[in-house]
């Protein structure tokens, strides 16, 4: 790439696939390494080596599923470690200093619990991890296979595996909730809404929902312009970033027994349940109101604003609806979609749509980021805490940890993102579900933050008296157990670090 010559289209053979595709393997396992200081130069080229041939491309398979695949992200410490960077890097800052950094931390809000003192069960600190190496397999066997061989490929050259959980051997594997690989503890179904990443011969129409926002290296057409920027003929960092993408590597605990009880909560609640009757549901329905009124979708996926009485398999994975009402002026042309979903729902947080934004927080639209999520930890039965480490593997793919993943994860921590009066500018709520709810001394981050969660009713009988069921003090559902920043490389990349040269 010299000087101001665009680069031509992405290569699909030079992507690790895991961007383009949501993996349907059901067996997968996320393995975290340390590279050590006194074997790097000499072992790692090996262990790379081994595994390249298994890298998965976003080159279309076909109906020749590989049985067994795996992708490679790397931190910046494991970077340096490689001496793939430079002493005045040019990699976006925030991938330098990590995602425990205060500045990060200022989106991400990692208090108490989740503090980043406390994320990987203190087995190891957050500077040691360098390399994650995801594996997948269709069957067990093949995932098992596939562990054994990066494990002894790691072992035999001097790399450190890293055990991020207390339960089992340490490791994270996907677990499969009610025979459904897609499904999350909380019952709900997981991978909707997702980012059509396309890849045509030209760039005549871009959009942020485009490749060019997710790769490295084509800030000729990236709203976003990922970083590393600067000639790849000249500049060996983004030579060796470009065709790669930012991972936003996340490991999140969930409290599932307590989700589930605070739901029953909420369905026998006699003010809530007076305030409901006109929905004529029984006390199952309503866990399952609720559960869908903090979420915008009910559990099978069918968003409130498409179904908003009741899931339906029609719209399990229906994309096409907005919140904006036609032929209501703004900014109040939002507001009458809350009845079906309210405001700070989860899905409605991290991808408002057509909802009204402040200026200055999506100009263009709401930023995307791609989630390649899965459980793991074994299946809670009941609604008794079982004391069992539980909850979801996070995968956020982007172009820019800072202006995609954390501007994201600021919304669902601070919802300021639109306008009165969806929002209250004085006392902001958080997404019910991934907030991260603060106390003190840790609300100075988030000044003037509520833990209240409003669903806006209007019963057909009385539509000129619109009422809300205000929930106070909700619960925090889920806790960090651990996040890393990582690059994914290219495979041109990732040929380097097995050989030593770059294509």
């Amino acid at each position: 790439m010299a000087g101001t010559t665009p680069p031509p289209p992405p290569d699909n053979s030079n992507i690790q696939g895991l961007l383009i595709r949501g993996y349907t393997h059901p067996y997968s396992c996320h393995l975290l390494f340390s590279f050590q200081a006194a074997s790097v130069t000499l072992n790692t080229k090996d262990f790379f080596a081994e595994l390249y041939p298994k890298v998965q491309s976003a080159v279309d398979w076909g109906n020749n599923k590989p049985v067994s695949m795996l992708n490679i992200g790397l931190t910046f410490n494991g970077l340096s470690m490689l001496g793939v960077t430079q002493p005045n890097s040019t990699f976006p800052a925030e991938f330098q200093q990590g995602p425990w950094s205060s500045a990060s931390q200022q989106s991400l809000g990692d208090f108490n619990a989740s503090s980043p003192d406390n994320w990987w069960y203190n087995n190891f600190s957050n500077t040691a991890l360098h390399c994650v190496v995801h594996a997948y397999g269709l069957t067990n066997d093949a995932l098992n296979d596939l562990i054994s061989f990066i494990t002894n490929a790691a072992l035999a050259n001097g790399l450190t595996e890293l055990l991020p959980i207390k339960d089992g051997d340490g490791r994270l594997y996907q677990s499969i909730i009610d025979d459904n690989p897609a499904k999350i503890h909380f019952g709900y179904v997981d991978g909707i809404s997702e980012p059509a990443l396309s890849m045509p011969s030209n760039h005549s129409s871009r959009n942020q929902a485009d490749l060019d926002n997710f790769l490295i290296g084509y800030p000729q057409y990236s709203i976003i312009d990922p970083s590393p920027s600067g000639d790849a003929s000249t500049n060996s960092e983004a030579k060796f970033a470009f065709d790669g993408f930012y991972n936003a590597f996340r490991i999140l605990y969930q409290d599932v027994a307590g989700f589930d009880n605070f739901l029953i909560a909420q369905a026998t609640n006699p003010n809530n349940v007076a305030k409901l009757a006109y929905l004529g549901l029984n006390q199952d329905e309503l866990v399952e109101w609720f559960a869908a009124k903090l979420v915008g979708r009910w559990r099978n996926g069918s968003p409130l604003v498409l179904s908003p009485n009741a899931p339906d398999p029609a719209t399990a994975k229906s994309e096409n609806f907005g919140y904006a009402t036609a032929g209501v002026p703004s900014p109040n042309q939002d507001v009458p979609s809350s009845f079906k979903c309210p405001f700070s729902a989860h899905t409605r947080v991290s991808n408002p749509r057509d909802q009204t934004l402040t200026p200055g927080e999506g100009n263009l639209g709401p930023v995307r980021i791609v989630r390649r999520g899965m459980s793991y930890g074994k299946e809670l039965i009941g609604n008794t805490d079982d004391g069992v480490d539980r909850g979801l593997i996070g995968l956020f793919l982007c172009g820019s940890i800072a202006q995609q993943f954390e501007k994201l994860y600021g919304w669902m921590n601070y919802n300021n993102f639109s306008p009165k009066p969806d929002f209250s500018v004085k006392n902001p709520p958080q997404d019910a579900l991934l907030g991260n709810r603060p106390t003190a001394p840790n609300l100075t981050n988030y000044p003037g933050v509520v833990s209240t969660f409003t669903i806006p009713i209007q019963n057909p009988a009385t539509p000129d008296q619109p009422d809300s069921i205000v929930i106070s003090g909700l619960p925090e559902f889920i806790q960090t157990r651990g996040t890393a920043y990582c690059l994914m490389p290219s495979l041109n990349a990732l040929n380097y670090l097995a050989t030593g040269v770059m294509a």
